[in-house]
């Protein structure tokens, strides 16, 4: 049997550079993660400038680089399957690829690969609140505005943690830690029946 790579020319390097992509933001996720959770104990949740700056870059980067992770993840696994089924998992124009999402990928699964236990772990997890909810702040850093913070303050008690943006997320040493694990534990159980899913056809 011929390599891979020769064998499937169009497919092969959607694969390979979707796969480096998923290392690549999730490593990104995590320094991020981390940078911001140290600002935060050493500068508080509303420092001046230039800090708070630093701060906003952080979560830029975490829940930019957090939600590529999964999308890169889906789209190399559409790569996979456009290896044995080319016809309904086209990767060939510019547009084709465009079109790549988690949801398209759900969907062609859920079609193509009913019985296959990737197909319902993907469509579990793009269903989730989570997922929704890091979807929707990504599109928001990324596509409208920086959110603000809401310092909460009451007079003889401590302050609270400020509240960052719209959705009233608070600022703490849990705001990128928890949802990193999240999506770690989440990624690690896809990655499993990807794995499973290509042993059995290749």
């Amino acid at each position: 049997m011929a390599p891979l790579n020769n064998s499937y020319p169009t497919q092969w390097p959607e694969w390979v550079a979707a796969w480096v992509a998923v290392a690549y933001r999730f490593y990104a996720c995590t320094e991020n993660a981390e940078a911001f959770t140290k600002s935060l104990q050493t500068h508080g949740d509303a420092p001046q400038e230039p800090e708070r700056y630093r701060q906003e870059q952080h979560l830029f980067g975490f829940f930019v680089n957090g939600l590529s992770v999964i999308e890169s993840t889906c789209y190399g696994l559409f790569a996979i399957a456009s290896m044995e089924k080319p016809a309904p998992f086209p990767i060939a124009t510019p547009e084709q690829k465009r079109d790549i999402t988690p949801k398209s990928t759900v969907r062609k699964f859920s079609k193509e690969y009913p019985a296959e236990s990737v197909s319902g772990v993907l469509s579990t997890l793009i269903a989730t609140q989570d997922y929704k909810d890091w979807q929707s702040i990504r599109n928001i850093l990324a596509h409208r505005q920086s959110p603000g913070r809401q310092i909460q303050v009451t007079v003889g008690s401590p302050q609270r943690d400020a509240l960052w943006g719209s959705s009233g997320i608070p600022l703490n040493s849990s705001t990128t830690q928890q949802r990193r694990i999240w999506l770690a534990e989440n990624i690690r159980t896809l990655l499993r029946e990807i794995e499973a899913f290509t042993n059995s056809r290749f």
